[in-house]
């Protein structure tokens, strides 16, 4: 699989499918600004990018795992996708301008844990 066979979703698309049900499970894998951070996606489960090898297996396989992150083109958001998909999970997407522009859009948030 390459970057341009991973699924892009649009932060409309995510709260969309969030609110409807739908069986899609988003993942924070932000680097630069997770420490600082206040805030995630609602109901975002975190991936730690600096360790996110050991974590994969973890992740529920069940669900379409949407990753968002904090940099330009979704770089750590993809890397991860990527690998995902290389360890077996085939349901894996990235949301495109991350964080930034689900908040920019005004979807919810909720204190990190």
């Amino acid at each position: 699989m390459a970057w341009d066979d991973i699924a892009q979703w649009q932060p409309q698309d995510l709260y969309a499918s969030l609110r409807m049900g739908d069986n899609v499970q988003p993942v924070d894998c932000r680097e630069f600004t997770w420490r600082e951070a206040e805030t995630k996606v609602k109901n975002a489960i975190r991936l730690d990018p600096m360790v996110f090898t050991s974590e994969i297996s973890a992740l529920p396989r069940e669900k379409e795992l949407i990753f968002y992150c904090d940099r330009p083109g979704e770089a750590t958001s993809m890397k991860i996708a990527l690998t995902a998909f290389d360890d077996g999970l085939t349901r894996v997407g990235v949301l495109v301008g991350g964080f930034d522009a689900w908040v920019a859009a005004g979807y919810p948030v909720e204190t990190k844990e």
